[in-house]
């Protein structure tokens, strides 16, 4: 599908052409308060996963993902967990989650096949009969990796659960959401099922899965299901010549904030003098690792150590890789599942870039307060919308150049924040608009200079045409520019700045139409500056920027993200980093 240096993959079927402008080179100086809002609160995305799937449509793509679906089941008729040698709230082998022993709880094997595992775990927690306090379903493909987590937490009638996928009418699961909040990956991160001995001492039908099999974790693939729990990622960590890498993964997360998983925590547990809740070291009640051990090791215990010692460095930018300490991501987070349309523009460079795609405010925040201190700023950044929900798209390139920002503000708030900016010397960086139900908002970045500025905000294109072709010949050109619509109407905000550069531009056209003026520009010598696709009543519109330039440029217009992110993986090595990129 690749033509030429400038390649389009295009992956839209767009109809003939609506433009509200044309190729064309002119030139209001003061800003239209057009959409002034009542209410000087910010609109953060306050959801914890890009659009949360219903318990139906998670189990949905759980089942096509996995290959099998969750049974109804009877918490009654899995295997009793044995609670050997219990006295004084110790027993010989308890519970990892909690570090408790917990007589009377129940594990069940739902399937087991060879590429199969669907597991069910009834914790009782003292309640009456057939009823528990947790109970939790793991539902794994050993070939391709997925994974799905259900969870349900109370006083639960565990006789007669109901499948996750007749949803939450049906029985007490939690939706994916409050699941995902839980954080399942803080201990499961070396693979989907922990082996411990608390449940590997179960045998005959409800043996759990891998037990027995020391290697059950040490490649196999792993990736988590559903928007939920797309921004979930599990590392491999390594040092070279560790006695505990010699059987399986030893794990890490990207659910910063919690000491847990199997490197951080797990490993220094299986290895210590003594654990909470567990009888001392003996035969009956043997330590955790190594396997057939039967006391405390410190050659063993030190090797755990050593691997915690190289966790702890997984907030590293870029992650440690030598022998030493090396981390790397091995989880499929669900690249399918994020949410959005992409179009993006790459230049040749081989500068460092980190990126972020689909992130609620939270997410993207906590990335952001990262990567500042390490010297990154940002090179791009898109709220786009998607429903009602806000998602953060954003790139950083290294520097440690100043930066203000500011986020989901009304036009009010912004603009106090512009006034209050312009004689400290701060200048418009970036600035994004965007619309949640009919209202409109500004994130902003700032960054120090005393360039000359104008802007126009929410104006219609016959004013901002107005107001650009009075400014032209003045020496103004364009910065910034967005299009977006309020109600089926198009409004535009612009930035411009001192210059007398050659500039051209088209206002929202079909891709057929802006297809041929950037084929017909590109041998002119003009390369986009500015590119945003957007939707007008479900179609696909795009305004575009461009300024005299020879440098080579490759284009992907209207991608999933899946499309968007395996492009961008075989772009990365062959020196092309991201000039432009958008979602809608």
């Amino acid at each position: 599908m690749k033509t030429s240096l400038r390649a389009a993959w295009t992956l839209l079927g767009l109809a003939a052409t609506v433009g509200l402008g044309a190729c064309g080179e002119g030139t209001g100086v003061n800003a239209e308060h057009r959409l002034v809002s009542s209410s000087d609160e910010p609109v953060l995305a306050q959801q914890t996963s890009a659009l949360s799937d219903t318990l139906e449509q998670y189990a949905a793509k759980c089942d096509a993902a996995i290959g099998a679906t969750v049974p109804d089941f009877n918490c009654e008729l899995g295997t009793l967990v044995p609670t050997t040698n219990h006295v004084n709230g110790k027993c010989d082998r308890p519970n990892r989650l909690n570090e408790q022993c917990d007589p009377g709880s129940r594990f069940q094997v739902l399937k087991d096949t060879a590429d199969v595992s669907i597991v069910a775990h009834c914790r009782k927690q003292g309640n009456a009969a057939n009823y528990y306090g947790d109970i939790a379903v793991i539902q794994t493909n050993k070939k391709n990796g997925a994974t799905c987590f259900y969870q349900a937490l109370g006083t639960l009638y565990g006789a007669d659960v109901k499948a996750p996928s007749k949803g939450t009418g049906a029985w007490s699961w939690k939706t994916p959401a409050d699941t995902a909040s839980i954080r399942c990956v803080r201990c499961h991160d070396n693979g989907a099922l922990i082996r411990s001995p608390y449940l590997t001492q179960l045998t005959g039908v409800n043996k759990l899965p891998g037990a027995g099999d020391y290697g059950f974790n040490r490649d196999q693939p792993y990736r988590f299901i559903g928007a939920d729990f797309a921004t979930w990622k599990a590392y491999k960590v390594e040092v070279a010549g560790n006695v505990c890498l010699g059987c399986h993964r030893m794990g890490t997360n990207n659910q910063l904030g919690y000491d847990d998983g199997v490197a951080l925590d797990l490993g220094i547990r299986a290895t210590a003098t003594s654990e909470v809740a567990k009888n001392p070291h003996s035969p009956a009640s043997p330590i955790w690792m190594t396997p057939g051990s039967t006391y405390y090791s410190p050659a063993n215990a030190a090797a755990a150590a050593e691997l915690r010692a190289c966790a702890l460095r997984r907030n590293e930018v870029p992650l440690p890789n030598t022998a030493a300490c090396r981390i790397t991501q091995y989880t499929d987070v669900g690249i399918p599942n994020l949410p959005g349309t992409f179009t993006a523009v790459w230049e040749p460079s081989t500068q460092s870039e980190i990126q972020a795609y689909a992130r609620t405010y939270a997410d993207y925040r906590e990335k952001y307060d990262q990567l500042w201190s390490q010297g990154w700023r940002l090179h791009t950044l898109q709220p786009y919308v998607v429903g009602t929900q806000v998602l953060y798209n954003a790139v950083w390139r290294p520097s440690t150049e100043g930066e203000i920002q500011l986020y989901g503000a009304t036009y009010t708030a912004f603009r106090a924040k512009y006034d209050e900016l312009w004689p400290q010397g701060w200048r418009l960086k970036i600035l994004q608009p965007y619309v949640v139900n009919g209202q409109t908002y500004y994130t902003a970045v700032w960054r120090p200079s005393t360039e000359g500025e104008i802007q126009i905000y929410g104006a219609t294109y016959a004013s901002y045409r107005s107001t650009y072709d009075s400014l032209w010949p003045q020496g103004w050109r364009l910065k910034l520019l967005q299009p977006y619509v309020v109600n089926g109407q198009t409004y535009y905000t612009a930035v411009w700045r001192p210059s007398t550069e050659g500039e051209v531009q088209v206002y929202g056209v079909t891709y057929a139409s802006y297809r041929a003026t950037y084929d017909s520009l590109w041998p002119q010598g003009w390369r986009l500056k500015l590119l945003e696709p957007y939707v007008v009543n479900g179609q696909t519109l795009y305004t575009a920027v461009w300024r005299p330039g020879t440098a080579g440029e490759l284009q992907l217009y209207g991608s999933d993200y899946s499309g968007y992110r395996e492009y961008y993986d075989s772009l990365w090595p062959q020196g092309w980093r991201l000039k432009i990129l958008r979602a809608y």
